[in-house]
């Protein structure tokens, strides 16, 4: 199978989530079958899922004023914060046996390795079958994603989230996205709720956003994204069975990019 990797750095949110959107085309008419991509935001930038109302998660005026980025991603899910982490993404035919079958088989088998490259980093992580998040209850006005955890995602053994992720399947496509955090920021989508979030709700969102999660420096200290990118794409070589083919992280730059990233500034 043509399975490929790539590293691209760090960039605005519009730009990370048109690369995303022609990853899938190139896997679409064959390119590939399969791709793991690893990047970073700057500025720091908060995504919407792709069916959320923006009025209804963020405050889009003061998130400008403060120089943060905001753009809807075309996989599912709830609001997250994008600065210090590793955010990857994966894309593969829908027939590839690494996403094929039911949605929970697919969050489970993308998930296994990117719970195998945390542990071989030193951390003790676990994939969870049902919703066993620590502060797990009814959704707030504005909820991000990181206040709850999902079927296979990647948390601790106390029950707090590590990885976040999110799904869709588009036209024969698969693309999962997901945030491993190095540091928790999650608590800054805080300062820029819609102004109708009650003040109760504000201090039961920031309980979740910060003793509901776990990050990946509060067990390795100082740890990079390097070391990280590392671990995973070793992990999902192994679970593949085969190397990847490294990337030049320009070969999708041109106009087709650039005419994706200008739709992605329309959120």
């Amino acid at each position: 199978m043509k399975n490929a990797r790539l590293v691209t750095g760090s960039g605005p949110g519009d730009w990370n989530m048109a690369f995303d959107r022609l990853l899938m085309e190139r896997v679409r008419t064959g390119r590939w079958d399969f791709v793991l991509r690893t990047y970073g935001w700057r500025p720091a930038c908060v995504s919407l899922g792709k069916l959320q109302n923006a009025s209804l998660e963020v405050d889009r005026a003061a998130l400008a004023e403060a120089g943060y980025g905001l753009v809807r991603r075309p996989t599912g899910g709830r609001a997250v914060w994008h600065e210090r982490e590793v955010t990857y993404s994966v894309v593969a035919r829908l027939d590839h046996p690494m996403v094929s079958g039911s949605v929970s088989e697919a969050l489970c088998r993308v998930a296994a390795p990117m719970a195998r490259a945390m542990r071989n980093l030193g951390i003790d992580a676990a994939l969870a079958a049902s919703d066993t998040h620590r502060y797990a209850g009814p959704r707030e006005p504005a909820n991000p994603c990181f206040t709850s955890h999902g079927r296979w995602e990647v948390g601790t053994s106390d029950g707090r989230k590590l990885v976040g992720s999110a799904q869709t399947r588009s036209r024969g496509v698969f693309l999962e996205h997901g945030s491993i955090l190095l540091s928790n920021d999650q608590p800054k989508l805080l300062d820029f709720l819609p102004a109708f979030v009650t003040t109760d709700a504000r201090s039961r969102l920031a309980s979740r956003l910060s003793d509901g999660i776990a990050a990946l420096r509060e067990f390795l200290p100082g740890l990079e994204a390097a070391p990280v990118e590392t671990a995973l794409t070793a992990a999902f070589a192994d679970t593949l069975g085969e190397d990847f083919e490294e990337l030049d992280p320009g070969i999708l730059h041109g106009p087709e990019l650039d005419l994706l990233v200008e739709e992605q500034r329309h959120v």
